[in-house]
């Protein structure tokens, strides 16, 4: 048997198992193994795929020599119920003519309802490759449960398993171990964020949420049909930390879903509904029918198709901001609370400490210096009106700073420099080679535009102060809401920028000038008195 014919030899799900009891049990094959004697018991190996496209055919029994194409599946518990009457000496012995017959006829539904609310036989977790190993199990028919799955896994449905089963490749004995390749759909999410362009608190920053379609295996497919079917169920759970985040308008406008490459709508295809608790908002998407009928679609279109929730919010704080989502790929998950958690994308805000000191040490007060802030050396030189405003935790934007009486004073709401699009940033990148330094340049170096320096321009000075003659570079990240390395320092007015008061020493002549004057005309009034007295 060639690779491919063993992979099309997989179990397709439950349907899969349930045409293995009709392969073992009904026609010729149980026949002609008439003559071997019918053993009491088998080996039953229960290996955990995960689903593929396209689907392949009913397996038969026989181990699957080669798996290498498959995803095997640890974590799925498994449990075996003994359908009543067909052990060995039972009405329906499975070891009998009439006990095949009736173990073939029998459904997962009408086989459940006999074994009612009767204890497992056997249970079992897969692990290492995704195996059970339930070794002698007795003569029977037997509902095999799924009753576990790890999260991102789509639990399959129930199963009838026959033991023993007739080996389909000689048609003359039993298999001494029975192999079961029962299939789930496994799914995965990842979620990202976009915040490159979004440099301050109140920018509008994007997430987005993408996960695995579930492959849910159509029983009926020929082949031309579709190969699956519309999950149970579907949503996706985003929670937002309110004093972090919030949602940027209306949710029809701000949350944006395709499956595949169609776009859905709320209200057609699903509904949003917000829950808030403990300072937190959760948005559910919730997939109604037709938005599963779309999943199904777009997964019968293309085997690794996805679907994907963006997710647009308001930047409500400076801080790192974590940020997960919850996929429920089917009803079980939602109804055990077992959901998919995806990745945390980061997003992160911080601020920056302006120390402001004075040339001349004996300057104690060092208030009154307004600063404004860049995104861009080439705009903070020209002092245009391009300079941020970015919002503090109260939601106050603020478009210049004051220094206090100490020359502190805190920016706040700045998008960290090395940090975008929730990954490290570095101030260069690779050009045409090997960067020389990613943190000064050099060669093969190009500028890395998502690497954010900040222009501090002052447009106040320091009374008595000259103010500073080019943009300082500045550098948000962990520490620069407390740094006090980098010291700004205003030139005191002395020597070169002290101007001669006006007139200067020619202040002293004007004085001496008037001084003068004066004499010369008190000299002239007692004078002409004289004159005065000697005319009498």
């Amino acid at each position: 048997m060639n690779t491919s014919t063993r992979r099309r030899g997989i179990l397709a799900g439950a349907t899969a198992a349930i045409a293995t009891v009709a392969l073992a049990l009904g026609g010729g094959g149980a026949a002609l193994a008439a003559s071997q004697p019918v053993p009491t018991s088998s080996n039953v190996v229960i290996t955990k795929l995960a689903q593929v496209s396209p689907l392949g055919n009913p397996a038969n029994g026989t181990q699957i020599a080669d798996l290498s194409g498959y995803t095997t599946i640890n974590g799925v518990g498994f449990s075996a119920f003994l359908v009543p009457g067909t052990a060995s000496g039972g009405g329906n012995d499975i070891r009998t003519n009439s006990g095949q017959q009736f173990a073939a006829q029998q459904t997962v539904a009408t086989a459940n309802a006999l074994v009612g609310s009767n204890a497992a036989a056997y249970t079992g977790t897969t692990s290492g490759s995704g195996t059970i190993t339930w070794n002698n199990v007795p003569a029977g028919l037997y509902v095999v449960r799924e009753t576990s799955t790890p999260p991102g896994v789509t639990a399959a449905g129930d199963f009838l398993l026959a033991v023993p089963l007739t080996n389909p490749t000689s048609k003359t004995d039993w298999l001494s171990t029975i192999y079961v390749y029962p299939k789930n759909a496994q799914v995965g999410a990842t979620k990202t964020v976009a915040n490159a362009a979004d440099l301050k608190v109140g920018d509008t920053v994007t997430w987005t949420i993408a996960a695995d379609i579930p492959k849910v295996a159509n029983p009926a497919t020929t082949g031309s049909t579709d190969q699956f079917l519309a999950p149970d169920a579907f949503q996706i759970v985003d929670t937002l930390t309110d004093s972090e985040l919030a949602l940027a308008g209306a949710s029809s406008a701000a949350i944006r879903v395709t499956a595949g490459s169609t776009s859905l709508t709320e209200g057609t295809h699903y509904s949003v509904t917000p829950t808030t608790a403990s300072g937190n908002t959760s948005y559910a998407i919730v997939f109604n029918s037709a938005g599963r009928t779309a999943l199904a679609t777009a997964i019968n279109a293309s085997p690794t198709a996805k679907v994907t929730v963006e997710l647009d919010t308001v930047v409500n704080s400076a801080t790192v901001i974590d940020n997960v989502a919850n996929v429920y790929p089917n009803q079980k998950s939602i109804t055990d609370g077992t959901p998919l958690t995806t990745n945390a994308a980061e997003a992160k805000y911080g601020s920056y400490q302006i120390v402001k000191d004075s040339s001349d040490a004996g300057v104690t007060d060092l208030s009154g210096a307004v600063f404004r802030v860049y995104a861009t050396e080439a705009d903070a030189r020209a002092g245009n009106g391009n300079y941020l405003a970015p919002k503090d935790n109260a939601g106050v934007a603020h478009d210049s700073w004051n220094t206090n009486p100490s020359g502190n004073v805190t920016i706040s709401g700045l998008r960290y420099s090395a940090w975008a699009d929730g990954v490290a940033q570095t101030k260069f990148v690779d050009n045409g080679g090997t960067c020389a330094d990613y943190n000064t340049g050099g060669a093969n170096c190009a500028a890395n535009p998502k690497y954010q320096s900040y222009w501090l321009v002052e447009i106040t000075a320091l009374p008595g102060h000259q103010l500073l003659a080019e943009p300082v570079e500045i550098v948000i990240g962990d520490g620069s809401a407390t740094q006090t390395s980098q010291v700004i320092v205003n030139q005191q007015n002395g020597g070169g920028f002290v101007l001669p008061l006006t007139g200067g020493t020619g202040t002293l002549w004007l004085t001496i000038g008037g001084l003068v004057l004066l004499a010369l005309v008190l000299l002239f009034v007692v004078l002409r008195r004289r004159r005065e007295h000697a005319a009498e």
